[in-house]
């Protein structure tokens, strides 16, 4: 089966904070190079205007399979000895927000998201 390429996720208001238990995916660094762009977590606005995070492959994402520190996310906790990391995205309106999008980057990872929590303004 194929993975999706992108998840959209319909939310109404504005945030402060979105916190992602992720940072880990498949065939992360040290799998492949640092660098490249492994997710863009898109922010959509009612506005009508969007906003994107790239989250970068050895920067926010290291592969999973065991305890692999970088310095935009921080180790949580491991989950059957795998690792998951947890990482902040801040946007940056406080315009209320209609969806936010988990968009595959152009590497060959496959990133990994658990969860997914708002903290509103």
């Amino acid at each position: 089966p194929k993975m999706p390429k992108s998840v959209s996720i319909p939310y109404s208001g504005a945030a402060k904070t979105i916190h992602l238990l992720s940072g880990v995916g498949g065939w992360n660094f040290p799998a492949i190079p640092k660098g490249s762009t492994s997710m863009i977590v898109r922010i959509e606005y009612e506005d009508g205007t969007k906003e994107d995070h790239a989250l970068k492959n050895g920067e926010h994402f290291s592969d999973y399979i065991r305890r692999i520190d970088v310095p935009g996310s921080q180790f949580a906790f491991y989950l059957q000895g795998k690792q998951l990391r947890y990482l902040a995205i801040n946007p940056r309106k406080a315009t209320p927000i209609k969806s936010i999008e988990f968009v595959k980057g152009r590497d060959a990872s496959a990133p990994v998201v658990m969860a997914v929590t708002v903290e509103g303004n």
